[in-house]
């Protein structure tokens, strides 16, 4: 598998960060995973999500691009009982690689064989994602790399998947009517994103600031995690959509 460059990683990324609220909206959701999964080499992409609706009763919301075979057999078997993909991953905050599971037991190490029969690719990575309003998710990705490409292709995933997670459980939640907070940002974040926009270096910017260029990265990088921003442009895009470049002092 040819390994990408940074640069074009980086860009490919911006772009669908930038593009999925409209992709959201105009494209069916598992639709949307299969662009993921074309993107990325992926044998599949799913997302579970709870506390997506406000109306009483309603059950998880599930996009996948499994085959409906392994779906059906999945919901006949009760693996969501036994998967600890599903089972740790909603509770965890941080990425889980499915390498670290223990495969003693042997309804998980049932689940895991007859998920490869059924082509879910031999390794995975799930993704939680905590919403503030008791909302949850869970994104996992599957991949049939071998082991010398899984050590390289983990840790993009995870970096990538962990802003598109977000970006996505966002976008459902949007499409069912839940509302979004607006990130709060500090007077000093805003300000360093201002001159980001004008085009300002991080060594501009600390200059103009009275600050050390080490303090201007520092605000950059809280501003962009706020934000669930890929890199400094796509966190000026976001922050100028939400009017918070308006509200310094």
């Amino acid at each position: 598998m040819r390994r990408r460059d940074r640069h074009d990683d980086d860009l490919e990324l911006f772009e669908l960060l930038a593009n999925l609220e409209e992709l959201a909206e105009t494209t069916r959701i598992p639709a949307l995973l299969c662009r993921l999964l074309e993107i990325y080499g992926l044998k599949s992409v799913a997302y579970l999500g709870s506390g997506i609706t406000a109306q009483p009763g309603q059950g998880p919301y599930l996009a996948v691009t499994y085959s409906d075979d392994w779906v059906d057999h999945y919901k006949a078997q009760r693996f969501v009982d036994v998967d600890p993909a599903v089972q740790i991953g909603m509770r965890r905050m941080l990425p889980i690689d499915w390498d670290t599971f223990d495969r003693r037991d042997n309804n998980v190490r049932r689940l895991f064989g007859e998920a490869a029969e059924f082509g879910l690719g031999r390794r995975g990575i799930s993704l939680p994602v905590h919403g503030q309003h008791g909302d949850r998710a869970l994104v996992s990705i599957t991949s049939d790399a071998s082991d010398r490409d899984w050590r390289h292709l983990r840790l993009h995933y995870m970096r990538d998947f962990q802003l598109l997670a977000l970006h996505m459980h966002q976008a459902i939640l949007r499409r069912e009517g839940q509302r979004i907070d607006t990130a709060s940002l500090s007077p000093r974040e805003r300000e360093c994103l201002l001159w980001v926009a004008e085009g300002k270096t991080a060594w501009e910017t600390a200059v103009i600031l009275g600050l050390s260029e080490h303090t201007v990265r520092c605000y950059l990088e809280s501003a962009r995690h706020k934000l669930g921003a890929a890199n400094n442009t796509h966190a000026v895009n976001k922050a100028g959509k939400a009017s918070l470049l308006s509200q310094l002092p």
